[in-house]
């Protein structure tokens, strides 16, 4: 938006409840350093066995019954649609303003962080035995769409031990590998599930406020927190009590923007200031607004519910 005049919104009453929890996940990263010896998984990419650990994640939490995953084709649609909207110079994540238009929770972002070997040698008498031990660590990290604030970070490892002689050894194929990965996430969901209850129940326990947003030009566009979230007339938009920033916009008019303290549910009336304006127009908007000059730049005086008849 292009440019914005400062708004005074007053306000007034009552209370609202939380939303469930929506869950969106992310692909994986592939975040290993050390290489996996050539016969213990060395010949695996990290890249592609990091590439799966999306859909083992997303199996292992609807396992769980707690979740309601977001579909990864919507997750991807709607993430183009944001990155086209949001065009080259977007200052926040796409995957962030994705998860927030499809009304997602927590976001989670994996990564696969070790896929490698060691080895422990045993010389007795001549007879040499080698102990060899793959390792394989994941992690998780869960984050707050509405500011992206990371609110659980849990890592899952899997090992496997074998002994190789020169008669006998073990080669780690893909699929041994992949049953790794699915049990180092399985290790890790038991601890992600519960830092995510626990969110949920925060976040039920935090209060929130119903808004209702008029201007004098309807329909104009609203966002909230940098998100569009409709047109005016809006009405009984449930937000966190708190700070948000509430912004306005339509073709021709001054934008309006302001950071609220929202604490009650309220009515909002926000005149909108045309570009371009004759004297006469002017002069209705200062009388209709009670448009007056503080400290260089224009403010609104928005009249609480309870002063309209």
């Amino acid at each position: 938006m292009k440019r914005t005049i400062s708004a005074l919104f007053l306000l007034a009453a009552v209370t609202a409840s939380a939303a469930p929890l929506r869950v969106a996940v992310l692909d994986f990263e592939d975040q290993t350093g050390m290489k996996a010896e050539e016969l213990l998984g060395g010949a695996i990419a990290p890249s592609a066995l990091a590439a799966k650990g999306v859909s083992l994640l997303s199996s292992e939490l609807l396992g769980t019954g707690d979740f309601v995953l977001i579909d990864r084709r919507d997750f991807i649609a709607q993430q183009e649609r944001t990155r086209i909207q949001g065009g080259e110079a977007e200052p926040r994540p796409s995957f962030l303003r994705t998860a927030q238009a499809l009304n997602a929770d927590i976001i989670l972002r994996g990564s696969l962080q070790s896929f490698s070997t060691g080895k422990q040698v045993v010389d007795q008498g001549g007879y040499r035995t080698e102990f060899a031990e793959a390792s394989l660590r994941v992690a998780v990290e869960a984050l707050d769409t509405t500011d992206g604030t990371v609110v659980a970070l849990v890592d899952g490892v899997a090992n496997e031990s074998f002994r190789q002689t020169s008669s006998t050894f073990t080669v780690l194929n893909e699929e041994a590998a992949l049953t790794m990965m699915e049990a180092a996430i399985g290790a890790a969901v038991p601890e992600l599930t519960e830092d995510l209850q626990a969110y949920a129940t925060r976040q039920q326990q935090r209060p929130k406020v119903m808004i209702t947003i008029t201007t004098s030009d309807d329909p104009a566009l609203v966002e909230i927190d940098g998100l569009l979230v409709g047109s005016t007339p809006l009405e009984n938009y449930p937000v966190y009590q708190g700070d948000h920033v509430l912004t306005l916009g339509k073709a021709g008019y001054f934008d309006v923007s302001k950071r609220v303290l929202f604490e009650k549910d309220v009515a909002i009336e926000v005149p909108m200031i045309r570009v371009q304006l004759s004297a006469d127009e002017v002069k209705e908007v200062l009388e209709k607004a009670r448009l007056h000059i503080f400290q260089g730049e224009p403010g609104m005086i928005i009249h609480e519910i309870d002063d309209r008849d």
